[in-house]
């Protein structure tokens, strides 16, 4: 999990070259990204503001969906860099589980301390920044291209999830 947190580049790298013996596999890391996902599921009503049926299976898929989704983001904005998809879903898998494992307890304390949910959805934006930072050390590159590509990865997001927001609705 240091590994994780502190050098991501050096996990995924290795990875990516073979050395798999040596670090949590990606279905590790997400198997435990999923028993602290159970776990908030028992615990709390929203995550960082978003606020889930009472059904387990739509925490699971708000999982799935964000390793998904964010693959199909840095997918795009790092095409340059010559990964495929699956490359990118290995990344994300690790980089969405380790945020997930971090900020689940956060957002069971706020839940318990019952604060707004302007202030939880501070914590969501820095959840998203962290997985945009955590995937952009992956990939060398210079601060300033670095910020542009977490913008980047911020504008796409944002976009998709408009489209996605515009397209369910304009289906009813």
């Amino acid at each position: 999990m240091k590994v994780a947190l502190m050098k991501p580049k050096e996990l995924i790298s290795n990875y990516w070259k073979g050395f798999r013996g040596y670090y949590y596999s990606p279905s590790k890391f997400l198997t435990i990204a999923s028993v602290f996902v159970l776990l908030h599921f028992l615990l709390a009503k929203d995550f960082l503001g978003i606020t889930f049926t009472s059904n387990v299976s739509t925490h699971f898929a708000f999982l799935f969906m964000n390793i998904a989704l964010f693959s199909l983001i840095s997918f795009v904005v790092y095409k340059k860099y010559k990964k495929n998809y699956n490359e990118h879903l290995v990344l994300n898998i690790y980089n969405v589980s380790l945020w997930s494992i971090i900020f689940v307890p956060i957002s069971i304390g706020l839940n318990f301390i019952e604060i707004r949910n302007e202030y939880k959805m501070a914590f969501f934006i820095l959840y998203l920044l962290l997985i945009f930072i955590w995937n952009s050390k992956v990939f060398q590159m210079v601060i300033f291209k670095r910020v542009l590509y977490i913008t980047l990865n911020f504008i796409l997001l944002f976009l998709i999830v408009f489209l996605l927001v515009y397209y369910t609705g304009s289906m009813k």
